[in-house]
């Protein structure tokens, strides 16, 4: 999670991203429950005891959490609903947080066009991960920016201490600049999750 005071609230967003069990990413409204439990306004079946995160932008800063799929409340409205800790009225689940870390990556865009840079943030959900554009032409920078855009799929290697790990990421929102993006991991082993949350308890 994003090291900053503000209280991340995915119900106080027009829409998040959200993948459940690492499959596709969808995108929906959040909804508040009184008695914690998160409602997602999907009407795809979820299997209880899934995990699911989500990913949003919130007054310019990305954040991302991750849940787990909960019964339906008898008499509730229909939806998918998740349970996540929560601690001062805020969300958190420490395997999700996002540690400030640069690790060396390789973007690969839907066309083949590959772009190294570097992440911000790391999690086991997601990263912030911004393209080195020194050495991008004008035409590769016209690339870059048609293709990495919100919503978009891409493939990109981490290049981690123990060797590389291939995710595939969603693009949930960007910077000022082409290449700063934040992604959200929708296409990942549970061994590579696992390799990721290692390196994350060693910094």
């Amino acid at each position: 999670m994003v090291s900053t005071s503000e209280k991340p609230q995915p119900w106080a967003v027009p829409a998040v991203t959200v993948s459940i069990g690492g499959g596709p990413a969808q995108t929906c409204r959040v909804t508040r429950e009184t008695d914690g439990t998160l409602r997602l306004g999907l009407t795809s079946f979820a299997m209880v005891g899934v995990d699911a995160t989500l990913l949003w932008t919130q007054n310019g800063r990305g954040f991302s959490i991750e849940g787990t799929v909960v019964p339906q409340p008898v008499n509730s409205i229909p939806g998918v609903y998740l349970r996540v800790d929560e601690t001062a009225g805020g969300i958190e689940r420490r395997r999700s947080e996002r540690v400030a870390v640069h690790v060396p990556v390789v973007v690969v865009l839907p066309s083949g066009h590959l772009f190294p840079g570097r992440t911000m943030n790391l999690s086991v959900g997601g990263a912030h991960v911004v393209v080195d554009l020194d050495e991008v032409g004008d035409d590769a920078l016209i690339t870059l920016a048609e293709e990495l855009t919100r919503g978009g799929r891409v493939n990109v290697e981490f290049l981690l201490p123990d060797g590389p790990v291939d995710i595939g990421c969603q693009v949930g929102g960007g910077g000022d600049e082409p290449g700063d993006v934040r992604l959200l991991f929708v296409d990942v082993t549970p061994q590579n999750r696992h390799r990721i949350g290692a390196f994350l308890a060693t910094t």
